[in-house]
């Protein structure tokens, strides 16, 4: 685990991303309080798994009267 302060996380955020990715635990300290640098996963780092328009076509069904007002609310549509 890399813990350092907030000014040494600025001036060395590139190799401590690099850290990162590499799933090292890297802290940053500042005033008490404590965070963790963490690498966020891409659509271009996870492979399949990117999402494609249209995808679930022919598997949703709607029902012809899904827009029709429903009886329960009579009274409020005048």
């Amino acid at each position: 685990m890399v813990q350092v302060t907030l000014d040494e996380a600025l001036a060395r955020l590139d190799e401590l991303m690099g850290a990162a990715r590499g799933g090292e635990a890297v802290v940053i300290v500042h005033g008490g309080a404590a965070v963790q640098l963490v690498p966020v996963p891409t659509p271009a780092a996870t492979p399949g798994k990117r999402r494609k328009a249209g995808g679930a076509a022919g598997q949703i069904w709607m029902a012809p009267d899904f827009n029709a007002p429903l009886d329960d609310f009579e009274e409020y549509e005048r």
